[in-house]
């Protein structure tokens, strides 16, 4: 897998199924997800694919829903790492600020994918 940053999950923002995540065109997000997010396709299927890095597992699917409309969070490892990570590839997370959900404080940044869904990556505090 990518990185040394571990994907402890990924979990729904809002109504957003992270297990149909929407995209317009299949091939070109699977290449987006594998070679700058570091997931690998475990499987594929018309119009559908199911990918994972470490322990976080998500679909994708062309399932005519808005891809920014949807958002989810990724729980990590290391916030920073990921950032630095994410700026090696040509992407520009914004900076970390500490939010806080049920009690609990985390560090976080957002990117957006070009295809539109957005992502909040996270470390608890």
């Amino acid at each position: 897998m990518s990185g040394t940053v571990h994907f402890k999950g990924a979990f729904p923002i809002g109504d957003t199924d992270v297990a149909n995540l929407p995209v317009k065109h299949l091939g070109p997000a699977i290449g987006y997800y594998t070679l700058v997010l570091g997931f690998v396709l475990v499987s594929r299927e018309e119009g559908r694919a199911v990918l994972q890095r470490d322990e976080a597992r998500i679909g994708l699917a062309e399932n005519g829903q808005d891809p920014e409309q949807a958002s989810c969070y990724f729980a990590v490892s290391d916030v920073e790492g990921l950032r630095r990570e994410l700026e090696a590839k040509g992407i520009e997370p914004t900076a970390i600020r500490v939010d806080q959900h049920e009690g609990k404080q985390y560090r976080v940044c957002f990117a957006r994918e070009p295809y539109g869904v957005c992502f909040c990556f996270g470390q608890q505090i």
